[in-house]
């Protein structure tokens, strides 16, 4: 029997602040590298791409379980109280099969958080984060 090269969902595990995050149920990542055009003098056509500021950001969907306290009680965003003390929070996704991490953000927070309440069904949240920087297999944090 022949073993395949893919990562699959079901051999990944999210982690928040070094802890396994059981309730997330999915996650979307979008990193952006823009380029902007860089022009001369008296030209038509753009002289080079030059890189600007990197970008990370992605979506959770987590359930929400009997009194775990949402996201707050996660250490993912702050009450309104403790707004101001809010600090980032670090994000992995590991493959189990392999012992390999997908993605690593170490510095992110919480733009969005909301909750689907659909009858005969489970209260799934999405939270819609926003990170400074990201790893992932081919480049270790330093």
């Amino acid at each position: 029997m022949s073993v395949s090269n893919l990562i699959t969902s079901p051999h990944c595990v999210c982690y928040i602040n070094s802890v396994p995050f059981a309730r997330c149920c999915g996650l979307t990542l979008d990193i952006m590298t823009p380029r902007k055009e860089l022009r001369g003098i008296d030209t038509l056509q753009s002289v080079e791409l030059v890189p600007t500021s990197a970008n990370v950001k992605g979506t959770l969907q987590i359930y929400r379980l009997h009194q775990d306290g949402g996201i707050e009680a996660a250490g993912l965003a702050s009450t309104f109280d403790s707004l101001t003390r809010e600090k980032y929070a670090a994000l992995m996704v590991l493959d189990r099969a392999t012992d390999t991490t997908i993605i690593q953000v170490d510095k992110f927070c919480v733009q969005n958080q909301a909750w689907s309440f659909s009858p005969k069904s489970y209260i799934i949240g999405t939270i819609t984060w926003s990170g400074l920087n990201y790893f992932n297999e081919s480049e270790a944090p330093q």
